[in-house]
């Protein structure tokens, strides 16, 4: 079996969704997590902790790539995402695969999409930032320093304090190098996820990918997550989903005691439903004005 180590630098205050977050890792035990940060998390099997402050990883990170960083703040360690075969080089000793990746979201199954025929076949699986994975190998460990016209430099990159999205397909960093020039080796992963789309006029869960998928609820049970969500006949869907990621949504509401069972929907985690869930996850999926006014009374 392939194996993969996930890298997650974080620090600063932990967010109130990062339990669920935290969990879903835990729940994936065939997926190693290496969780570097100055907050207090506690360390699992799969989930080693690496106590540390922004300013040593600055100098990591200097040390490894042999120049001179600018670092300001930690949102800017997000920039030398691609970097990671380099940079945490000793860490990766022994895996086949390497990853970045957010921890506003929640994870299903990892391997149940990412499975052995595709990691073996492709050297980078999914190119956003929520969850990526380069093979651990020299060609793709230093595809981050290829130079091409009309993309990001890395040089340049690195030494801009400002957050530059090198690790962003859409910016022209390095996962829109592997698409554009090494297509073959890349695997576009849309389908498999959720990047739930930043709440606009409604705060319901509209796919940024699917247009069929714009009015959605989930439930993680059993360590997986499904997507659910009606079509124009009113026909219910559940489907396992890779992760559903919550980007820039605040003021949740939680009312969960046992994280490997529980529903979500706009903006709350919480216990199942014991009558009718099926039509409360209809109802609450769904836009409705009393959000957008509810919206517009708070601002």
């Amino acid at each position: 079996m392939n194996r993969i180590r996930i890298i997650i630098p974080y620090f600063g205050k932990l967010p109130d969704t990062f339990p669920f977050w935290y969990n879903s890792a835990l729940d994936n035990q065939d997926v190693d997590f290496l969780f570097i940060t100055d907050c207090d998390v506690q360390e699992a099997p799969n989930f080693k902790v690496e106590k540390t402050t922004l300013e040593e990883e600055t100098a990591r990170y200097e040390k490894a790539l042999g120049m001179k960083l600018s670092i300001p703040t930690a949102y800017k360690l997000c920039d030398f995402r691609t970097a990671y075969g380099v940079i945490y080089a000793d860490e990766l000793e022994g895996y086949d695969f390497w990853g970045f990746g957010d921890v506003d979201l929640v994870y299903g199954r990892i391997r149940h999409f990412l499975t052995e025929e595709i990691l073996d076949r492709y050297d980078m699986i999914n190119c956003w930032g929520h969850l990526c994975l380069y093979r651990n190998c020299e060609f793709t460990n230093k595809v981050f320093m290829e130079r091409h016209e009309g993309y990001l430099d890395y040089e340049d990159v690195f030494s801009d304090p400002e957050h530059r999205f090198f690790e962003e397909l859409w910016s022209k960093g390095t996962p829109a190098v592997m698409c554009d020039f090494h297509s073959d080796r890349a695997l576009r992963c849309e389908p498999f996820f959720d990047d739930v789309a930043i709440p606009d006029l409604f705060r319901h869960f509209k796919s940024y990918y699917s247009r069929e998928r714009k009015c959605m609820t989930f439930i993680h049970k059993d360590r997986a997550l499904y997507r659910v969500y009606f079509d124009s006949r009113f026909r219910m869907h559940k489907e396992q989903t890779l992760y559903a990621h919550f980007q820039k949504r605040k003021g949740w509401t939680i009312d969960v005691d046992d994280y490997s069972d529980y529903i979500i929907y706009p903006n709350v985690f919480r216990r199942p439903f014991r009558f009718l869930q099926n039509l409360r996850l209809a109802w609450y999926g769904t836009p409705r004005i009393i959000d957008y006014l509810a919206q517009k009374l708070g601002k």
